[in-house]
C-alpha cells in the first residue's frame, strides 16, 4: 500500500502515518513485523508549492474572484433596490426575499468550489501516487511532517503538472 499526503488529511489520518504500515511493492510484499522504517524507502512533498503551481487550482482562484464579484455586484443593485422603497414593511419583505436569494446563490458557489477543490485534490493525489509508484517509494509525507530526511519529489510532480 502506497501511504501519500494530501493538504486536507485529518488527524486521524496523519496519526495513521506515524505508525508502521504494511507496504506493498511489485518486486517485493513487506509488513510493518518485518520492515522498519529505516528500511522503507520515504520521500517528500510540498504540497503548497504544488498547489500553488496547479493550473486548476489557478483558475479556480480567478473563477472565484469572478464569482465574488458578480455577488458583490448583485448586492449592490438590491441596496439600491431597497434604498428606493419607501413602505418600511415592503422594504422589509423584499429584503428578506433578497437574502434568501443570497444564500442560495452563496451556497450553490460553495458547492460548486469544493467539488472543483475534490478534484483538484484527486489530480495532485494520483499524480503524487504516479510518481511515488515510478521511483517505487514505500511513503510519501507532506514536507511539512518530516524534520530531517526523505527524497523531495515535488518538482517531479511539478512536471507531471504542467503536462
Amino acid at each position: 500500500m502506497k501511504k501519500t499526503d494530501s493538504k486536507k488529511n485529518t488527524a486521524t489520518s496523519a496519526a495513521k502515518k506515524t505508525a508502521p504500515v504494511a507496504t506493498k511493492n511489485k518486486s517485493t510484499t513487506k509488513t510493518s513485523s518485518t520492515t522498519s522504517l529505516n528500511d522503507a524507502k520515504i520521500a517528500i512533498v510540498d504540497i503548497q508549492a504544488l498547489v500553488n503551481q496547479t493550473p486548476s487550482v489557478l483558475a479556480l482562484r480567478a473563477e472565484q474572484q469572478k464569482n465574488s464579484s458578480i455577488i458583490q455586484s448583485w448586492v449592490n443593485d438590491r441596496n439600491r433596490e431597497l434604498s428606493q422603497i419607501a413602505d418600511q414593511n415592503a422594504r422589509a419583505s423584499i429584503s428578506q426575499q433578497y437574502q434568501i436569494e443570497l444564500n442560495k446563490r452563496q451556497q450553490l458557489l460553495q458547492s460548486q468550489y469544493a467539488l472543483k477543490v475534490q478534484a483538484i485534490d484527486a489530480e495532485l493525489s494520483k499524480l503524487i501516487s504516479d510518481v511515488a509508484t515510478s521511483k517505487k517509494l514505500d511513503y510519501v509525507f507532506a514536507k511539512g511532517m518530516v524534520v530531517f530526511g526523505g527524497t523531495d519529489i515535488t518538482a517531479d510532480v511539478a512536471k507531471l503538472l504542467k503536462k
